[in-house]
């Protein structure tokens, strides 16, 4: 099935609010890319010669360093991948693989930049998703090292769920296991962690979770990320 770039495009978080005909210039000089679950979109050194907007499906962001345990985030449909390397004409620094199954439009590195630099909506797109991302980036590291399991599964939920209060379910971009690299912990650990919310209304179902009322987990963190899941309530 043939994909509208314009309409992919203009679903992305990053695109969504800039004028019609900067999205459609965007789309003319773009491809399409199917990838398969289980497979790399790029590698940890590979130059930036795109940017990768999702259309469909998800990608966990690996540190090679760490191994497959080194999962820095989950993007998802809508979401845009790792802007910084092709402003700066840099490797990527981070492997991103397939959790699902695929479509990517791809703009050219070069000329994103060059739209970068003329046109004012988009670099002040940019200048509000970096921002945004930096702030997650640091509450997110900060979460793993000063808080318990619990808290940070809660805070998960709380981000992927984007409401205060009544009943949500999630859908896990990857496995459990994955989830628990992403949030530094075991597998084990995860498991217990989610035994012991059961007593806050959490229940797992193979890769859904759900939640009774989620008024009763609270907001450990306050401001929610929109980066990692996608849900429904």
């Amino acid at each position: 099935m043939a994909v509208d770039k314009f309409t992919a495009l203009s679903a992305t978080g990053l695109l969504c609010g800039l004028p019609e005909p900067l999205i459609r210039n965007l789309a003319e000089i773009s491809g399409v890319q199917r990838v398969g679950k289980g497979s790399t979109l790029f590698r940890e050194g590979d130059r930036a010669h795109f940017v990768h907007a999702l259309a469909e499906g998800g990608v966990s962001l690996i540190s090679e360093a760490r191994g497959e345990n080194g999962i820095i985030d989950f993007l998802g449909k809508g979401d845009v991948i790792l802007v910084p390397p092709v402003l700066l004409d840099l490797p990527y620094m981070v492997t991103a693989k397939a959790v699902a199954d695929l479509v990517v439009v791809m703009i050219p590195a070069a000329e994103f930049r060059a739209l970068a630099t003329a046109q004012l909506p988009l670099a002040t797109a940019l200048n509000q998703l970096l921002a945004t991302q930096w702030r997650l980036l640091v509450r997110h590291l900060t979460g793993t090292r000063s808080r318990d399991a619990d808290s940070r599964v809660i805070q998960f939920i709380v981000d992927a769920a984007g409401s205060s209060k009544g009943p949500a379910q999630i859908a896990l971009p990857g496995s459990k296991r994955d989830l628990a690299a992403h949030l530094g912990l075991t597998p084990e650990t995860l498991s217990r962690s989610f035994k012991r919310l059961t007593s806050l209304g959490v229940k797992t179902a193979g890769s859904r979770i759900e939640i009774e009322n989620m008024t009763r987990l609270g907001n450990p963190g306050g401001d929610r990320t929109g980066l990692f899941l996608t849900t429904s309530a």
